[in-house]
């Protein structure tokens, strides 16, 4: 086995359908996006070139602006709700001897489900007329002036939104990072109990440590998909009220399939590629060289 993989010819057997496939899916679009977004083309007619005019345009568009921003704030509140609290949650469950598959399989249970269902659950849960789930807490805890129609609301629906995708995804970090505590040595936890170390020493000082790697692949799939995050925000809200929850990858859509504007949309897909390329690489950095 080890002669096999010292072999390069065998690794790249093995990786060759791998590489194959991401490239006629991932980087070939990525590629034909960059053609396209040198052009004015309206999907049908004939195509103009006009160089890098449509990303000069990009960098003075408002909605673009706009778009960017609400990405930054889905981004934050989405680190902070998906793998701040699954963090937490799986901290919890590595004290729980019994009924913690139980608990896994609850908090996993939405990462599987379908994006529209959620979103249609979600619409229902924040709805006024009649109220939802959310509005009828507030109403008996004593808090009915604070009810609205959350998804409807230029103040609340991104944050709304955001809370979405945060019920929807944070059971894979759950498990990753559950995986990751479980992992620890039982002999390294029982030498710093031994030693005097209980909780935030423990978890910070003990634990930290070893989940620093974990945690740090969690981090750059969460930014990577967060980047691109498209389906709830469309689903549940189309990028409104007005442009309330307009993300980068929305704007993307609506600009490439509803007004036509096919190499317009084709400057901005490159763009969010960049910006996650350049996003995981400086993250990759930052937790290479704090491995060293």
């Amino acid at each position: 086995m080890d002669r096999m993989l010292r072999n390069k010819k065998t690794i790249t057997l093995f990786l060759l359908p791998s590489i194959i496939i991401f490239s006629a899916t991932v980087i070939l679009p990525i590629l034909w996006s960059g053609y396209y977004s040198l052009f004015h083309w309206n999907g049908i007619g004939k195509m103009r070139f006009v160089g890098l005019e449509n990303f000069t345009n990009l960098m003075k568009d408002p909605y673009f602006a706009s778009a960017f921003f609400h990405n930054g704030i889905y981004l934050i509140v989405n680190l902070i709700g998906q793998l701040g609290v699954a963090l937490v949650l799986a901290l919890l469950l590595s004290h729980i001897k019994r009924g913690n598959t139980f608990f896994k399989t609850l908090y996993f249970a939405p990462a599987v489900l379908s994006g529209v269902a959620v979103c249609q659950a979600f619409k229902n849960f924040y709805a006024l007329d009649p109220p939802g789930l959310f509005n009828l807490i507030l109403q008996a805890i004593g808090l009915g002036e604070f009810q609205r129609v959350w998804l409807g609301n230029m103040d609340t629906a991104l944050g709304s939104v955001a809370l979405i995708e945060c019920y929807k995804n944070m059971g894979i970090y759950l498990v990753i990072l559950y995986a990751g505590l479980i992992s620890i040595p039982s002999s390294v936890i029982e030498s710093a109990k031994m030693d005097g170390a209980r909780g935030w020493v423990m978890f910070w000082k003990i634990k930290m440590p070893y989940l620093k790697n974990v945690l740090g692949a969690a981090l750059i799939m969460a930014v990577n998909g967060l980047l691109k995050a498209f389906d709830i925000p469309y689903i549940t809200t189309y990028g409104g009220p007005g442009d309330a929850t307009e993300l980068v990858a929305t704007y993307m859509y609506k600009t490439a399939f509803s007004s036509a504007k096919y190499g317009y949309g084709s400057a901005i897909a490159v763009v969010i590629a960049l910006e996650c390329i350049v996003f995981v690489s400086v993250l990759q950095f930052i937790l290479k060289r704090n491995q060293e």
